[in-house]
């Protein structure tokens, strides 16, 4: 970080991005439009072909594909399930990197590098219901470390969470940044939600004064998990690697970036829409259509991973109809 304040650094990253290639978007059209447009060989994934080609500049193809899940545990999951929160967020990444996970058996599949990033399990986020998860310089510090992923060689990252408490802070930073009641945003069903609704409603009246600026909403419920996606996801922007996302966490953060400037998201997609209540009303107010709606209940990556699949058999179909 360079200037006075951390923040400010991260603004002046989001003002400063690069735009897709149009000619290799036209490229993929043309493409299909000689095959016979009219017979719509691709059909809705032809958006999804030129969207791709336009951030790698070139006839889309998947080569290096990366499954990224960052995990982290928030303090606020205590008011939802009780009892210590670092054991549970252990045995989560524990489950994700040695256990039954599916999104591990989809990594395999696909030959895609699979990497888990935790950060700061041993050291949750703090209650926002008591005070801001992080300090802006931590929060700054856990966006940086998400902007070193980036730097592994990829062409395309795969984008999922695997954090203990997440779904709360989601819930918090998805009020924080469109409006609307806790309810709407971390309703579902059982005492949990109950317990989650609550805890929304009381960190979102703590820290109503800061919720205009869409960092400091980072901040106050995001915990490092959340922060570190936001840098991964700003860095891919700068590099020009698009991003799938996964689950309402994941979108979350994307959500952060498309606050402070709606083009900023412009190289990342949804792979799906999760069980989770409010994902879709967030993917709405992003202005983006999953590709898939398959039911699954998780955000570990695993609806992303089924996305990069279908994108991966997309650059195979249309470089066949390209030699057709």
């Amino acid at each position: 970080m360079t200037s006075g304040r951390p923040f400010d650094d991260i603004r002046a990253l989001t003002n400063s991005m690069p735009q897709s290639d149009e000619g290799a978007c036209d490229h993929v059209r043309h493409v299909i439009e000689n095959f016979g447009a009219y017979l719509s060989p691709l059909g809705r994934n032809t958006r999804y072909a030129k969207w791709l080609a336009g951030w790698q500049g070139k006839a889309p193809s998947i080569d290096r594909p990366l499954i990224a899940v960052f995990a982290g545990s928030h303090g606020v999951a205590k008011h939802v399930f009780g009892g210590d929160v670092i054991p549970r967020a252990q045995a989560r990444v524990k489950s994700m990197t040695e256990g039954a996970a599916g999104v591990r058996g989809i990594s395999s599949s696909l030959q895609a590098a699979f990497k888990v990033y935790e950060l700061g399990i041993e050291y949750p986020a703090a209650d926002f219901t008591d005070e801001p998860s992080l300090t802006e310089k931590d929060c700054a510090a856990a966006i940086a470390f998400g902007m070193e992923v980036v730097a592994e060689g990829a062409d395309i990252i795969a984008l999922g969470n695997a954090g203990f408490g997440t779904a709360t802070a989601a819930a918090a930073i998805a009020l924080g940044l469109y409006g609307g009641t806790a309810e709407y945003w971390a309703g579902g069903e059982g005492e949990a939600a109950s317990s989650r609704i609550n805890a929304v409603a009381q960190g979102a009246t703590l820290h109503k004064n800061l919720l205009s600026d869409p960092l400091e909403v980072l901040r106050c419920f995001g915990g490092r998990d959340i922060a570190g996606m936001v840098g991964a996801i700003l860095a891919a922007r700068h590099q020009a690697i698009p991003i799938i996302l996964d689950g309402y966490v994941v979108c979350a953060a994307a959500a952060v970036l498309h606050k402070l400037d709606p083009n900023s998201i412009a190289h990342c997609m949804a792979g799906h829409v999760t069980a989770e209540p409010a994902h879709r009303a967030l993917l709405d107010r992003m202005g983006l259509e999953p590709m898939h709606d398959m039911g699954i209940g998780i955000g570990d990556g695993t609806g992303a991973a089924f996305a990069l699949g279908s994108l991966r058999s997309t650059c195979q179909a249309l470089a066949t109809l390209k030699t057709a």
